[in-house]
């Protein structure tokens, strides 16, 4: 994991995996206060209490193993936020669902680069037409959402995998991503982001 955006991108996916048909990522960056978080709640399967405190465990998974032989999104994670003096938290109830809270503090010289956060929402978006997403992102006061079931009132599911309407989701990100550093004062990719 490279960037803060892989790790979103990660976690938010082990959601899909966990049979979430419900995600909501919540991303917020405060530059005045130096913290960037995100959140991840599903309505996924949930993580047994005894495997709950083994997730964090290098090579510890709970996929099966012929579908993947070790996880480590996790540890690196926790690894990456604490490296800033940050942390992840986890609650899980099985049959119910997941939220993890991911801090990294981002004016730590071990704080990760940001990344292409719009790449990584888009891939979200765009890969799995069974899960409705509810996404936020702030950027200090400033703010967007998308959601899944308002994308389906602007595309059909057919268009959805279009590349021309994925061209239009793409550049809706991308400018909705510049328009929240910049009104922030903040530029992508500079202070720890």
């Amino acid at each position: 994991m490279r960037t803060i955006a892989d790790h979103v991108l990660d976690i938010a996916s082990n959601s899909v995996t966990a049979g979430a048909t419900h995600i909501w990522l919540d991303i917020d960056h405060h530059p005045a206060d130096h913290l960037f978080v995100f959140t991840v709640r599903d309505n996924g399967c949930g993580i047994d209490a005894d495997k709950h405190t083994r997730v964090f465990d290098p090579f510890f998974t709970t996929r099966p193993h012929n579908i993947r032989r070790f996880g480590l999104g996790l540890p690196f994670l926790k690894e990456n936020t604490e490296l800033t003096g940050g942390g992840v938290d986890l609650w899980s109830i099985p049959g119910e669902g997941t939220t993890l809270k991911a801090t990294f503090h981002t004016d730590h010289i071990d704080c990760l680069p940001l990344g292409d956060l719009a790449s990584t929402l888009f891939a979200l978006l765009t890969s799995d037409p069974a899960v409705v997403w509810h996404i936020r992102r702030a950027e200090g006061s400033l703010a967007y959402t998308v959601d899944t079931e308002e994308l389906r009132t602007v595309f059909s599911p057919e268009e959805m995998s279009d590349p021309q309407a994925q061209l239009l989701l793409l550049k809706f990100l991308r400018e909705q991503e510049r328009d929240v550093a910049q009104g922030s004062g903040g530029v992508p990719g500079q202070d720890g982001m």
